[in-house]
């Protein structure tokens, strides 16, 4: 906790406009208003936690504070309803006698006090451009999927004697990379970065009622346990991770299953396999290749094991092909499948492997997740495929399914992939020999 800060002066300003901070709100503010020997101590505040926590409220204080000391202030977002909102909020909140003159028109907010202090909501990308700061402040950073909003900016505060930046958020997922940026600033402890994050526990599952207490930090005061029940309960789990645990996820599509349906299908595999589908999938950069393998067990579920798991820079493909082929013939395997788009210079070393693509491998997609939720899918030491379900989400098909796909081009799923085609195949019907 800072030594110095002016929270006393924000605490008043605060009650003076009709709030009254919380625990959580109070630290953040003590760390907007540290002072150093220069002025703010931090030049440079992040505030991420949940919706519906308070972190935008303490905006109002902070920004009446700046405009009655005559500085000038620059507000953002990729939408502009939040710095609207605190906009109002804002103007609600000065004395007439202060107020020189002030807009109200979208898109042309602006207030500026009669002491010479601003307070702009401006447009993305360029709307800053030209223009000067004491305290620039960026909403809902998750948002932002590229660097032009920094770059544009940022110079607004370069002739400011005593500039800030803050920044406000719930976690973002892969393709947040300002916020992640920041994230990644904030565990490496950068000077002049005060990093404030209120998120669940990483292995609390998704339903842990405590979890959602760490992410929470207004529950108690004006949350309630039940608004987030609702969430829990109609929001898509990425959502309500990223919105209420306040925990990164890779990607906000739908995942292709949960984590929770995932764990729940581990056991102990001790039959055989009895002629067994095996799949196997690369990468396109060819540096990872994963092979699974898939049968019908005596109590209906379908059992999963990975048979393969190889890298390479790229990988020695007839010399994989190889140890494939031995792995088929090993296991007497009666199918043996690819996806024709990455996979067809391995297959050309694995004799009897077929393609299985397009609206197939759509139903076998979808096959997967069922069997997964359903708990008829019994899986062994797959630790490749656990790790690559993190990453492997929905994506529309033309045939009106849906295929797991990877959620980041940045990361491989080919286990699962693999896994999802030695699945689909363990599971059709075994043909029937024909007497006679």
């Amino acid at each position: 906790m800072p030594a110095k800060s002016r929270i006393a002066e924000l605490r008043a300003v605060a009650a003076d406009v009709g709030i009254k901070l919380i625990p959580a709100q109070d630290t953040a503010c003590r760390y907007l208003t540290a002072t150093g020997p220069d002025g703010w101590l931090f030049r440079e505040v992040a505030i991420i936690e949940s919706r519906r926590n308070g972190k935008t409220e303490i905006l109002v204080p902070r920004i009446v504070m700046d405009l009655r000391a005559g500085k000038h202030v620059l507000h953002t977002a990729q939408n502009r309803t939040l710095p609207r909102r605190v906009f109002m909020r804002v103007a609600h909140s000065l004395r007439a006698d202060e107020i020189g003159s002030i807009r109200y028109a979208n898109g042309q907010e602006q207030i500026i006090m009669r002491n010479g202090g601003e307070y702009l909501i401006v447009a993305p990308k360029r709307g800053a451009r030209g223009l000067g700061a004491d305290t620039l402040i960026f909403d809902e950073l998750r948002e932002f999927e590229d660097f032009d909003i920094i770059a544009a900016a940022s110079p607004t505060l370069t002739a400011s004697p005593d500039p800030q930046t803050i920044y406000l958020s719930n976690a973002g997922s892969d393709a947040s990379v300002v916020l992640n940026d920041l994230k990644r600033r904030g565990e490496d402890a950068e000077g002049g970065l005060a990093y404030l994050e209120w998120s669940a526990a990483a292995d609390r599952s998704i339903d842990d009622r405590a979890g959602w207490a760490e992410a929470n930090p207004a529950l108690g005061h004006f949350l309630k346990m039940s608004s987030l029940e609702t969430a829990f309960s109609t929001l898509p789990p990425a959502t309500f991770e990223t919105e209420h645990l306040c925990r990164w996820v890779a990607s906000m599509q739908p995942r292709l299953v949960g984590d929770a349906a995932w764990m729940q299908c581990r056991t102990t595999i001790e039959s055989e396999p009895i002629r067994p589908a095996v799949a196997f999938n690369v990468d396109p950069s060819g540096r990872r290749a994963s092979a699974a393998m898939a049968w019908q067990m005596t109590d209906g579920r379908i059992a999963l094991v990975e048979l393969l798991e190889a890298v390479g820079d790229p990988i020695d493909l007839p010399a994989l092909g190889a140890d494939l082929s031995a792995l088929v013939q090993k296991h007497n395997a009666r199918k043996v499948s690819y996806a024709s788009w990455t996979d067809k210079d391995l297959a050309r070393h694995v004799p009897s492997a077929e393609a299985l693509d397009g609206k197939e491998f759509a139903n076998a997609s979808e096959h997967f997740a069922r069997i997964v939720l359903s708990g008829r899918l019994a899986w062994d030491g797959a630790t490749h495929v656990t790790d690559d379900l993190t990453w492997t989400a929905r994506k529309p098909h033309d045939s009106g399914a849906w295929l797991a796909v990877p959620a980041t081009h940045e990361r491989s799923v080919t286990a699962v992939l693999a896994a999802i085609r030695a699945v689909w195949q363990a599971a059709a019907p075994r043909s029937i020999p024909r007497i006679g």
